[in-house]
């Protein structure tokens, strides 16, 4: 059965009714780690010395009485009381750890979560920064090839193969740009001549 304070205040002394009211709901989560810790130190010291107690009194009683089990009914029934009392107390602080532990398990997770996320967010935004640069080039690059692309083509102009000329050929080309003149001159004078005849050929036929 778990033990009340009613039964606490008439088994234990001061010291001991303190350890036992502070393993109690309402009472336990109010307690640091620590203090949890040291329950769990002082409550197992109790529960070990009052069972070795109970275990020497039921031997000695044996011996007294040389019944089997060393004890009559209702013998030491104090000390008996005291073992369950502290073995449940200590329970009480045993679980409380627990809960302690997990809660600190959550928490260091949490943090752990929210750390990695910080850095992400860090690192995504350095990264933004170093790809602004390169975005800005591409912008300017397209603004420079639409440029380019409404300016109308500028047409090439071929560039005259330059050649050497050998004297002989120069010779025979001024040769042949001659003989052409002297043809244009001939077909002038002989254009100008029928011209003439044709006139004095039209005025006779008049008169």
């Amino acid at each position: 059965m778990a033990y009340n304070r009613k039964h606490a205040k008439d088994i234990c002394n001061k010291t001991e009714y303190a350890l036992f009211e502070s393993s109690l709901k309402g009472e336990i989560e109010k307690l640091p780690p620590a203090r949890v810790q040291s329950g769990i130190k002082r409550s197992r010291t109790l529960r070990d010395k009052y069972r070795d107690l109970h275990k020497r009194q039921r031997l000695a009683t044996r011996d007294r009485t040389g019944t089997k089990k060393g004890l009559k009914p209702g013998t030491n029934d104090r000390t008996e009381q005291k073992v369950k009392l502290f073995t449940e107390v200590l329970e009480r602080f045993e679980a409380r750890l627990k809960v302690i532990k997990a809660e600190a398990a959550a928490a260091e997770k949490a943090a752990a979560r929210e750390k990695a996320a910080k850095k992400k967010a860090t690192q995504k935004k350095a990264s933004k920064k170093k790809a602004a640069p390169k975005k800005v080039a591409k912008k300017v690059a397209k603004k420079v090839a639409a440029k380019t692309a409404k300016k109308p083509a500028r047409k090439k102009v071929a560039s005259k193969p330059s050649a050497f000329v050998s004297d002989q050929a120069s010779a025979a080309s001024q040769r042949k740009q001659a003989q052409n003149l002297r043809s244009k001159a001939v077909m002038g004078h002989t254009s100008s001549a029928t011209k003439r005849n044709q006139a004095k050929r039209d005025g006779g036929k008049k008169k």
